[in-house]
């Protein structure tokens, strides 16, 4: 008789940095839902939920280095899950946060009675062209990582999708309908960041030296928004903070790479 642990011998196969992994799906997932639940406090939840997700993203390496894994397919998993919290979710929240269906449609040629009616919003076409690009530049960092050996390097080559979602969420928390605010420079800004992405600029990984700062500057971003939902005033004071730090990692820390100053 053929025994359970057999019939599903994959579950066995999961480690501790799969438990990660996973968990950091879910919380994409999660911020999802919030984001399409469409009230400024499930928006503020959603900011809050993808931080969380890079920090438990940035926990499987480790984990699987300490104690090990069963498969190699770990990398793959991981950025099918990177593909959910860093570029399905993101390009989600631009899309809800900047596209205003009362401005109308972003492009549109025919009426309700079927007559032709060539009408356009450059806003809205602004959001919808950003939340696309993100997505698909998000995917092709993803799978340039994942087939090549950047795994192995000290730096990443380009902003990581993470650090672009990053991005995202410390512009949004301060600059979107969360706080009454919608300007076509904003989803643009965010749409010129991602360009980062397809570059050979090098960027730091959360580790040896850099891993504290790293988290450091998450761990400000997560009180900020915590400071928001709960409307505390502080929270535009501490915004400062946070978009400073990540200023810091954004320009600073690669132009210091460049000129060799870490090592």
């Amino acid at each position: 008789m053929v025994s359970l642990k057999k019939i599903f011998k994959p579950v066995t196969l999961i480690s501790y940095a799969d438990i990660a992994t996973f968990t950091s799906a879910a919380l994409g997932f999660l911020a999802i839902t919030y984001i399409i639940d469409g009230t400024v406090s499930s928006y503020i939840v959603a900011l809050m939920l993808i931080p969380i997700s890079a920090i438990i993203d940035g926990m499987d390496g480790a984990l699987a280095r300490k104690f090990g894994t069963k498969h190699d397919y770990g990398k793959y998993l991981d950025s099918i899950s990177d593909s959910i919290c860093f570029g399905l979710a993101p390009s989600i929240l631009i899309y809800s946060l900047y596209y205003d269906i009362d401005r109308g449609p972003a492009l549109d040629i025919i009426d309700n009675d079927l007559n032709f009616n060539f009408r356009y919003n450059i806003d809205n076409i602004v959001a919808i062209s950003v939340s696309l690009v993100v997505l698909l530049l998000s995917i092709f960092r993803l799978a340039r990582f994942t087939q090549g050996n950047q795994g192995e390097n000290k730096y990443f080559l380009g902003l990581p999708s993470p650090g672009l979602s990053m991005f995202i969420v410390v512009i949004s928390i301060k600059y979107s309908l969360i706080n009454d605010f919608n300007h076509v420079l904003v989803p643009i800004s965010i749409g010129l960041v991602s360009l980062l992405t397809i570059t050979t600029i090098p960027y730091a990984k959360a580790r040896a030296g850099f891993r504290n700062p790293i988290l450091f500057g998450i761990l400000v971003l997560i009180l900020t928004i915590i400071l928001r939902f709960f409307e505390n005033g502080l929270w535009e004071v501490i915004w400062y903070l946070a978009f400073a730090l990540y200023l810091s990692y954004f320009a600073l820390i690669p132009l210091l790479i460049s000129n060799n100053y870490f090592d």
